[in-house]
């Protein structure tokens, strides 16, 4: 496997980590977050979801479809 594409298969899990924190963080709110807060972090989970759905097409292609998420 190319470099670039265990390079990018690492990102992926990293971010599955970080958006699962994220939402964890919106159901229990351990910051004591303000609701634009919330807000904002909705907003970023979602960002950081579409980035994931593009990082995985960009994973299969490289890989030729090898690999699934």
């Amino acid at each position: 496997m190319k470099l670039y594409v265990e390079r990018m298969i690492k990102e992926r899990d990293d971010l599955k980590g970080r958006i699962k924190k994220a939402k964890a963080a919106l159901e229990n709110n351990p910051f004591d977050m303000t609701e634009t807060g919330k807000e904002l972090l909705t907003e970023q989970v979602k960002s950081m979801e579409s980035y994931l759905a593009i990082l995985n097409q960009r994973i299969e292609y490289e890989s030729g479809g090898e690999i699934r998420a």
